[in-house]
């Protein structure tokens, strides 16, 4: 399908203990399906996990033998922390993030080098689809802001990527200093902190991931933690000069009227507001 030469790339992935091993299996298959395939797969294991996830873990070890490196931390330390960890065991420069419970499709990092080397960017992402049981049985697409321009405006009071959709260059990521420890916001506060230092980046049209979702997903919003992380994520969004006073007054606000709403809610408004059915996006 591509006209370039795509680069090597590693995949980065966490797993602790409440994974289920039969996601994770789909997760891996979905990485190593790929029509670019990947040259190394680093697993970080975020403290001791089950049984049956170790034995999914081995069983991938025989199949890509010295293509996976599994990293063991012996506590649990959250996500940030945990792909640190792994980022400085990947191989190779442009690193794909995955999730333990999503699932790739084929073309995905085709799709999103092809469109990184084609216009020398640092970090990519696309549209990705969410599914409860089996992929397809919701229909919801979710569509990211495809240029910078855009982007930057959607930064101001939302993530502009999907985390489990991106491809990105390490050497950008090095540069701001790596994940950090921000619950829930990991992934969106490595992309304003790269993006304030002048990280080229964009978002392809096409679903290239399937995404698990439920109850626990918009429940999260209606935490009072969540919250709190949010205002002092907005904060030191402020701080960076990506967003204004008002920009961040809104930005919260809207958040605090999400965690006093039911979570049936909140899905609602979620769905009306941030998805399209499936069908608006390509799917790869």
């Amino acid at each position: 399908m591509s006209e370039f030469i795509l680069p090597e790339y590693s995949v980065l992935m966490s797993v602790y203990k409440n994974d289920k091993a039969e996601y994770l299996n789909a997760a891996i298959d979905s990485m190593a399906g790929q029509t670019h395939t990947p040259h190394d797969y680093v697993i970080v294991c975020d403290g001791p996990l089950t049984p049956e996830l170790d034995a999914c873990l081995v069983d991938w070890g025989k199949r890509l033998g010295s293509a996976l490196k599994v990293v063991r931390l012996k506590e649990n330390h959250g996500l940030g922390y945990a792909l640190n960890a792994g980022l400085s065991e990947c191989r190779c420069n442009i690193v794909a993030r995955m999730d333990a419970d999503d699932i790739s499709r084929r073309e995905r990092c085709e799709v999103l080098l092809s469109k990184m080397v084609s216009e020398r960017l640092d970090l990519v992402g696309g549209a990705i689809e969410e599914f409860d049981r089996e992929p397809g049985d919701m229909g919801a697409v979710r569509m990211p802001p495809l240029s910078k321009k855009n982007i930057d405006t959607w930064l101001k009071e939302r993530n502009p990527f999907n985390h489990v959709s991106v491809v990105f260059d390490r050497h950008m990521v090095d540069l701001v200093g790596g994940y950090e420890p921000f619950p829930w916001m990991e992934d969106y506060w490595l992309w304003a902190r790269m993006i304030a230092k002048g990280c080229q980046c964009a978002n392809v049209p096409d679903i290239v991931a399937d995404v698990r979702t439920g109850e626990g997903m918009y429940a999260r919003r209606s935490n009072m933690s969540y919250l709190k992380s949010q205002v002092r994520f907005f904060s030191e969004l402020r701080k960076l000069g990506l967003v204004g006073r008002t920009g961040q007054v809104k930005a919260v606000a809207e958040r605090a009227v999400a965690t006093l709403l039911p979570t049936g809610l909140v899905k609602l408004m979620y769905n009306k507001l941030l998805r399209t059915r499936a069908g608006d996006g390509r799917g790869c």
